[in-house]
C-alpha cells in the first residue's frame, strides 16, 4: 500500500516562507512615512453631475487650456475632471479647485446643493470658496486661478 505524503519540513518551510513575505509588507507599509500611501486606492469619483455626465476625456487641465464649457457646469454644482473641481456657485460665476481633498488626497465628488464631499472620510466643502465645512481634513480646497472666455472656463496657473 502506498501513501501519499508530503514531508513534514516542507509545510514548515511554506508556512515560514509565507509568514516572511506578510512581515516584510507589513514592515515596508509601516515604514512609508507621511508621504506614502500605503492605502488601497479610492474608487473613481463621479465625474459631473448634470446633463454632461459622462468619462473625462475632456479638454487638457495644463494652465492656459480650457478646462470645461460653460454649459457642463450646473448653477449651484460643479464637475469633476483632469483633477479639477469646476464649479458655478451662483449664475455666471465659474471658479476651479483642485479637487484633491488636503486630509488623504482623495478626489472630492462633484457637488450638491453647493457642497462637495470627499468619499473617503466625508469631509466636506463650500464651492462658493472652497472652505472646509466638515470632517478630519486640515483645510479647505486650494483655489486655482481661472478666467471665462466666451463659453470656455480657461486655467490661468
Amino acid at each position: 500500500m502506498t501513501e501519499d505524503r508530503v514531508q513534514p519540513c516542507a509545510h514548515r518551510r511554506a508556512l515560514l516562507a509565507g509568514l516572511g513575505g506578510l512581515s516584510a509588507a507589513t514592515l515596508l507599509a509601516a515604514c512609508g512615512g507621511k508621504g506614502a500611501t500605503a492605502q488601497a486606492p479610492a474608487p473613481e469619483p463621479a465625474q459631473s453631475s448634470g446633463p454632461a455626465a459622462g468619462p473625462s476625456a475632456g479638454p487638457s487641465a495644463a494652465a492656459g487650456g480650457s478646462v470645461a464649457d460653460t454649459g457642463q457646469v450646473p448653477v449651484g454644482g460643479g464637475i469633476v475632471q483632469n483633477g479639477l473641481l469646476i464649479v458655478q456657485p451662483v449664475s455666471g460665476t465659474f471658479k476651479l479647485f483642485d479637487a484633491a481633498c488636503p486630509h488623504k488626497g482623495v478626489l472630492v465628488t462633484a457637488p450638491q446643493n453647493g457642497v462637495a464631499v470627499c468619499p473617503a472620510h466625508a469631509s466636506k466643502f463650500n464651492i462658493a470658496d472652497g472652505s472646509k465645512i466638515d470632517g478630519p481634513t486640515p483645510s479647505g480646497l486650494k483655489e486655482i486661478k481661472s478666467k471665462v472666455d466666451g463659453t470656455k472656463i480657461m486655467r490661468l496657473e
